[in-house]
């Protein structure tokens, strides 16, 4: 099973220019990670609400294959080159977490020029309630895929599988627009999907979406 390991940057004033450049530090590290045995695909954008977010979507064929990365002895400078481009005053410059998702991120995004307005929704859910959560995402991603009239809305979801995090929620949804999104709050599916998420929360969710700069 493919193992999506998602990270979360804190920049530090870098711009997406910076990003971009094939001679600097964001584009050297991507090289570094699509180099590693096991390593399928890489998908990375920037928050659209909070520019200073910065995503990796790393898709392993392993768990086993980024574990096998990360004992390298080159692993720790190939970090500590990666913190530079996060904020020094973060508490948490970079969060990492694996999951088994059971669609892949690369599966829900367009192999066109349109670029997926993808939602990154996460949340920590009370213990020994993965199966009510469990039911109510899988009934809304029942919703998405008839949502339009041009192939559905793909999406997926899961839980975190590292150590103390099992109760991290992850959902991606692969939305055509803004205005497709807001729409879709005002249906009856998520209506009835909401307070059910919210009763089993334990603690406050992160929405925010990725201007994805590279998803094909």
């Amino acid at each position: 099973m493919v193992t999506t390991e998602i990270c979360i940057f804190t920049l530090d004033s870098i711009t997406l220019p910076d990003l971009l450049s094939p001679e600097k530090v964001h584009q050297s590290s991507l090289s570094t990670v699509r180099s590693q045995p096991g390593c399928q695909n890489i998908y990375w954008g920037i928050g659209i609400q909070d520019p200073l977010k910065l995503f990796w979507f790393i898709e392993w064929d392993s768990l086993s294959s980024h574990r096998t990365f990360q004992s390298l002895p080159a692993y720790p400078s190939f970090v500590s080159t990666a913190l530079t481009l996060t904020s020094p005053s973060s508490p948490l410059p970079i969060s990492v977490l694996h999951f088994d998702f059971p669609t892949p991120p690369s599966a829900l995004f367009p192999r066109s020029s349109q670029k997926p307005y993808l939602e990154y929704f996460s949340f920590p859910v009370l213990p020994n309630t993965h199966d009510l959560i469990s039911s109510v995402l899988s009934t809304l991603r029942s919703a998405l895929s008839t949502y339009d009239g041009q192939g559905g809305i793909d999406s997926t979801y899961g839980f975190a599988i590292d150590h103390g995090r099992e109760n991290d929620c992850v959902s991606l949804i692969s939305w055509k627009s803004k205005e497709q999104h807001e729409a879709f709050l005002q249906t009856e599916a998520f209506g009835q999907a909401a307070p059910k998420m919210r009763e089993v929360a334990a603690g406050p969710p992160v929405a925010i979406h990725v201007d994805l700069q590279e998803w094909e």
